[in-house]
């Protein structure tokens, strides 16, 4: 077996190597001789015993005598050419003449002034092939001519050597005593040797025999899916008209597999023939156009040789003939595509040689299995049975792999070796019997063939009956679990094929994107109105046929505009010429269509089948109802009672794989269910992003300026009115999509070469303005990424429009708040309420039930007592198998308790940790909505004061008084969210390339002496004088290169209104769904009252968490007052420091709570006063302030202190955060005192200054305690 694998690789893989080699490396006769013997190999059958004496081996001795005669008419040819160059013979223009073409051409070539590489080159090819054809010819001649009783004893230890045994039968102790004797003679490194030896051997051979077996495999197999993808690569690899009959065949075969139609496998083997046929023609007629007789009659640049894409790789120099130049027009396709063309040849060959060997063969295969089903006295076990099949299916190779590999393998005692139905006789066997070629001959030493025997102990025989059984089992078992992987895997592949729309769909678009046409426009229009039809997946179907014919009709076009032919005209805007590459994506993309018109048909098939199977039903439910009608129902009898018996355990057994068909199911919704209810509620948060994506991918435009507008339309609304928002939200995305299909169509027409000079005449709008609106003309790379965004977009809203929205609209209702039941989470994970006390419950009903059943069958049984002891005996033959199944079922119950136990457990857990996570998550939800006020204001004044302009003024005046006045919150949050998005669109608009500042900036000169006292320094740092003026920067605008930065700011801010509102609207609905009431008391713990302050520190912490600001917030308040002035120490900290005498000095609590608002009202205007000053003048008007004039005595220090607008010391707008600090604390005091009730004993105390306030800690405390502060 090894040895035919050997010899079937080096014949199959190393030959042919070595031929291509001499083919290639030169160009003529001799070489073509070669090529010849090349294109004959895969019609010749493998070195075996009877090939090497038939064609095979003649093949191989002609190769032989072939190269050894070249070789000598190479020594001849170069000896009588150096005699007569020797007596100058030869003339001066002796190259390039009729008799020096014709010997080269021929394949004697003179070398004269050749170098070395080239010498080589002419002659190695005829040696090489000589050494390499007769190593190969007696290798495989000693190989395979080995005799058999040499090989079967070495390799196969189950073989009986008959001649040691006189020729009597030795069972397989006695063999096994004989070959012990015999080793007892040999010394123990020469066994150790031997079994080494013997173990490589066999791990080469199991390796070699796999690898053919795969190749074989693949071939036979899967012959129909390689050739016609060689067909389809070979087609397209050099487009002509002789490569488009690769190409056509390609495109019928996949058109025709598409339209559910089956090959006939007669046809099938035609077609093959007869391409094999052309491919040889074709690689024949490549080749020989390298001669230079026939490229000098048909020139590379004729017509004719474009036209069939006939190329020529080398180029002939009469100065040196010898010298092999390589065609520089070449690209790398041409180089592959004879490389391919031979591929295909070699495939095409051995698929036929397989075809022709295969009705033989299987005509063998039913002989020797009917022999050996009938010398089989004995019934034939499954065993028997598999290795009857094993011996007839596998070929003599494989069975020999078996024989020598399986050491442990051991066959029954009544087991006889035969060749041909005779008894092996080594001595009788001569190696060299003349033997026909050709697979219809029988071979002498093929495989033996297994007679069984039938053995004489009866006990031996249930041994092995019971081992056989065994094992049948196991493979049994194996086979069940290799049909379950099997079936998840065309499951999915089901599931993959079902959804093969959507790969369809998204060919189309990435066609027409790729390739810019108007006949893949029409593509791209089709594709995106079918993904905005609701029941797409119908629609696309029913296309499909269109899809196929259309995408058919675009590869032959742009199949014969890829001719390498300039008589053929480019036709602008419809075909071009492409590269192979291309065509090769086309076909890709033209995969899906194919495959999506296969699914379609499939399923119509399937549903006919169905209706048809179901009136089939019908008609047969009908006819069983009628007999019934008229038969009588069987009281007495065996038969029907053991039917019924029988029917109840094939029940039992169905309900239990529907169960677990069932479970699995269930799972599965699962998931598919949680997947879906994540993609309700969080798809929206991916559609919003992909806004972001595409507005600021790239170039600042126009189109992507609307979208971004489109954007903060719908979150300003959602901020300002929800319901608005929920009711418009489908029309807003359905106007997302109408728009951003109208910019994928704009966009993809101003491709085209007149569309440009055609949007300039309807406009009126010059290029630059044109490219500010988005329509500019793109690079291939710049096109793809500028139409694929959209396009991508586009399908993520048509996702959620059509599969989440109006879900999502159900889960947003404020209004129909579904009332929660109890938990499931607290439910189960609950003691009480576990699963294994659910399981512990299921149980006990089953047994009640069970228990009742028993209870009501005695009474049932009473009038049939006599069949029951009728039945008694045949109820006691099947009580033993009763019992192994019922143990059997005992067994698969315990494990199957034990997994649910520890499942349950572990669900149990996992319970526990959500209603934990749940927990926390409500305390997180509850401290934000107490403190995101903080945070929203805190960020907002920060960035007004960072960024200092007329734009940002708004926040800050919002929040100054928006804070100690808590109703105009709300409406604060409203202003600054609809203020923010027009900052955003302006700073957009501000980047158009249409907008220059340079052009309306404007440049301050210098004043005179007599014009001002400030030296010359300082006048350089004023911002009148240190650069152009740019007006709309005092406004809040500027150029800004990566523009996410620049908007960074903003963009946050809009973020963080947004997640304020969303909190206070998930606590409305937390609380309407959960049936609960917001506290009266805003506190982070609530069950954390007065009583608890002492008990322990931690408790003690969460009361001063809770009331800190309540009790100590005027004092904290004094304190951040008195910070703020020695931060400052300016005219305002002194007015502050006023402010605060005056506080303190009604000294009583009661008096300063009356004053108190009228202090945060003076906060709050000085605080947009400062701001205002550090906004000062315009800059434009070139004017400066009053204190800068000549004569004014103001320094810098007085103006800093003053804290006047300049342009030379510009006011520190830092010292506003500051006073921020103490303004939020004063304005949040009153908040904190309103937060907690006042008891009606809260009175004023007449002996202290200032009033006590009594804090009602708790409700239910029956005193009222009074504090101090």
């Amino acid at each position: 077996m090894a040895s035919e694998v050997v010899c079937g690789l080096i014949f199959r893989l190393l030959l042919p190597i070595c031929l291509a080699v001499a083919c290639a490396f030169r160009y003529n006769g001799l070489s073509f001789v070669y090529l010849i013997y090349l294109l004959l190999i895969p019609l010749f059958s493998e070195p075996t015993k009877a090939t090497m004496q038939g064609h095979t081996g003649r093949l191989l001795k002609s190769l032989c005598f072939i190269s050894f005669s070249f070789l000598l008419l190479h020594i001849i040819f170069h000896i009588t050419l150096a005699s007569l160059e020797a007596q100058h013979h030869t003339a001066a223009s002796y190259n390039c003449s009729t008799w020096e073409k014709t010997f080269r051409q021929i394949g004697f070539e003179s070398l004269k002034g050749a170098d070395v590489g080239n010498g080589i080159r002419v002659f190695v090819p005829d040696i090489g092939m000589f050494i390499a054809s007769l190593t190969i010819w007696l290798v495989c001649r000693n190989i395979v001519q080995k005799p058999v009783g040499e090989e079967a004893a070495q390799y196969n230890p189950e073989f009986e050597n008959e001649e040691s045994a006189g020729g009597e039968k030795i069972d397989s102790e006695e063999a096994l005593v004989y070959e012990e004797d015999l080793d007892e003679g040999d010394g123990v490194d020469g066994r150790l040797e031997e079994s080494t030896k013997l173990k490589l051997f066999r791990r080469l051979a199991s390796v070699a025999s796999k690898l053919k077996e795969f190749i074989g495999n693949m071939i036979t197999t899967a012959g129909k899916v390689v050739v016609t993808i060689l067909l389809g690569s070979s087609g397209m690899m050099l487009p002509s008209l002789t490569s488009s009959v690769y190409f056509f065949v390609f495109l019928g075969l996949c058109t025709w597999w598409s339209w559910c139609r089956t090959f006939d496998p007669l046809l099938f083997s035609c077609l093959c023939v007869l391409l094999a046929i052309f491919t040889a023609g074709h690689l024949i007629g490549l080749y020989l156009y390298q001669f230079q007789f026939f490229q000098e009659a048909v020139p590379p640049d004729d017509y004719y040789a474009r036209l069939f894409g006939i190329k020529s790789v080398i180029q002939i120099d009469c100065s040196s003939t010898w010298k092999i130049i390589a065609n520089p027009d070449l690209s790398w396709y041409h180089h592959a595509n004879p490389i391919l063309l031979l591929v295909m040849y070699y495939t095409l060959a051995t698929l036929i040689r397989i075809w022709l060997q295969e009705p033989l063969v299987q005509d063998e295969r039913t002989k020797e299995e009917d022999r050996a089903l009938a010398c089989s006295p004995v019934p034939i076990t499954a065993e028997r049975r598999r290795s009857l099949w094993y011996a007839t299916h596998y070929p003599t190779d494989e069975r020999k792999l078996l024989s020598m590999t399986q050491d442990d393998y051991k066959p029954s005692d009544g087991l006889l070796v035969t060749v041909n139905g005779n008894p092996v006789d080594y001595h009788t066997i001569h190696p060299s019997l003349p033997l026909e070629n050709g697979p219809a001959k029988a071979d002498l030493y093929s495989t033996p063939q297994y007679r069984w025997e039938p053995p004489e102990d009866s006990s031996e025989k249930k041994e092995e009956e019971e081992e056989e059984r065994e094992e049948f089992e196991e493979e049994r078992s194996h086979e069940e679990k290799r049909s379950v992987k099997v079936h998840a895997m065309v499951s999915v592949f089901q599931f993959i094929m079902k959804q093969s729309y959507i790969c369809a769909l998204i060919a189309m678009m990435a066609w027409s994107i790729t390739y810019h046409s108007w006949l893949t426009f029409v593509l791209l229009i089709w594709s995106c109105t079918l993904w905005m039809i609701r029941n797409r997946r119908k629609y696309a179907m029913i296309s499909s046929p269109f899809m196929v014919i259309y995408g058919n009709l675009l590869l032959v076009l742009q199949y014969i505009w890829s001719f390498e032919l300039p008589e053929i005209k480019k036709v602008p805007g419809f075909l071009e010429k492409k590269e192979p590459g291309e065509l090769a994506s086309k076909i890709l993309f033209t995969i899906t269509f194919w495959l999506l018109l296969r699914q379609h048909l499939t399923e119509q098939k399937a549903l006919q089948e169905k209706e048809a199977l179901l009136s089939e039903v019908k008609i047969g439910s009908q006819e069983d109802e009628e007999k019934d009608d008229d038969q009588d129902v069987h009281v007495d009898g065996e038969a029907p009672e053991k039917e019924d018996e029988e029917m109840t355990k094939e029940e039992k057994q169905e309900l239990e794989e529907e169960e677990e068909e069932e479970d699995d199911q269930d799972v599965m919704k699962v998931l598919g269910n949680l997947v879906v209810a994540l993609f309700i509620k969080y798809w929206i948060y991916v559609c919003g992003g992909m806004f972001f994506f595409v507005s600021f991918e790239g170039k600042i435009v126009m189109y992507k300026i609307i979208y971004m507008v489109l954007f903060l339309f719908c979150v300003a609304l959602y901020q300002v009115h929800y319901e608005w928002w929920r009711r418009i939200l489908k029309y807003f995305w359905m106007s997302v999509v109408i728009y951003t299909m109208l910019v994928l169509i704009f966009i993809y027409t101003y491709q085209f070469e007149n569309f440009p000079g055609l949007w300039q005449n309807m406009t009126g709008l010059k290029k630059e303005k044109l490219e500010d609106l988005g329509l500019k003309q793109f690079t291939v790379a710049e096109l793809f990424t500028r139409i694929f965004i959209p396009t991508s977009f586009l399908l993520v809203c048509i996702l959620h429009l059509h599969y989440f929205h109006d879900r999502f609209l159900e889960l947003t209702d404020l209004k129909s708040i579904p009332s929660k039941e109890d938990s499931t989470i607290y439910r189960l994970a609950h003691p009480e309420g576990s699963l294994p006390d659910l399981a512990m419950m299921n149980l006990t009903t089953t047994l009640e039930a069970s228990e009742a059943k028993q209870l009501a069958g005695p009474e049932e049984e009473k009038p049939g007592g006599c069949l029951a002891k009728a039945k008694k005996g045949e109820l006691s033959r099947d009580s033993e198998d009763e019992e192994e199944e019922e143990d059997e079922e005992e067994e698969t119950s315990d494990l199957r308790n034990k997994w649910h136990l520890v499942m349950d457990r572990l669900t149990v857990l996992l319970l526990k940790f959500l209603e934990c996570f749940h927990r926390l998550q409500t305390f997180l939800w509850w401290v934000l909505e107490l403190h995101v006020i903080k945070v929203v204001s805190s960020y907002i004044i920060w960035v007004s004061v960072k960024e200092v302009s007329l734009f940002n003024y708004v926040f800050l005046i919002s929040w100054a008084f928006a804070l100690p006045y808590a109703k105009l919150r709300r409406l604060a949050s409203s202003v600054c969210t609809v203020w923010t998005c027009v900052i955003i669109v302006c700073k957009m608009l501000y980047q158009l390339q249409t907008i220059k500042p340079e052009n309306f900036s404007v440049n301050c000169s210098l004043p005179n002496e007599n014009q001002t006292n400030i030296p010359l320094h300082q006048l350089n740092k004023s911002l009148l004088y240190s650069a152009p003026i740019d007006p709309t920067e005092w406004v809040g605008l500027r150029k800004s290169a990566p523009l996410l930065v620049y908007l960074r700011n903003n963009l946050l801010m809009l973020a963080i209104l947004a997640f304020e509102v969303t909190i206070y609207r998930h606590q409305e609905y937390y609380r309407g769904r959960n049936n609960l009431t917001a506290p009266v008391s805003k506190t982070i713990f609530h069950d954390i009252t007065r009583l608890h302050l002492d008990d322990g520190l931690v408790n003690c912490a969460k009361y001063f968490i809770n009331y800190f600001f309540y009790k100590f917030g005027l004092e904290t308040c004094f304190l951040m007052s008195v910070n703020v002035i020695g931060q400052r120490m300016d005219f305002y900290a002194m007015i502050h420091a006023c402010w605060l005498i005056a506080v303190l000095y009604r000294r009583r609590r009661k008096a300063i709570a009356e004053i108190w608002p009228k202090y945060c009202c003076f906060l709050a205007c000085i605080l947009s006063f400062q701001y205002l000053i550090c906004i000062g003048f315009p800059p434009a008007p070139c004017r400066d302030y009053p204190w800068r004039f000549k004569g004014a005595s103001f320094n810098d220090n007085i103006v800093k202190w003053l804290y006047f607008p300049d342009f030379i010391v510009r006011p520190n707008p830092v010292f506003l955060v500051c006073k921020w600090g103490p303004g939020t604390q004063l304005a949040l005091c009153p908040g904190a005192a309103r937060s907690h009730p006042r008891p009606r004993c809260a009175l004023p105390s007449q002996e202290s200054r200032s009033p006590r306030i009594c804090i009602s800690i708790s409700t239910t405390h029956p005193r009222c305690p009074l504090f101090a502060p």
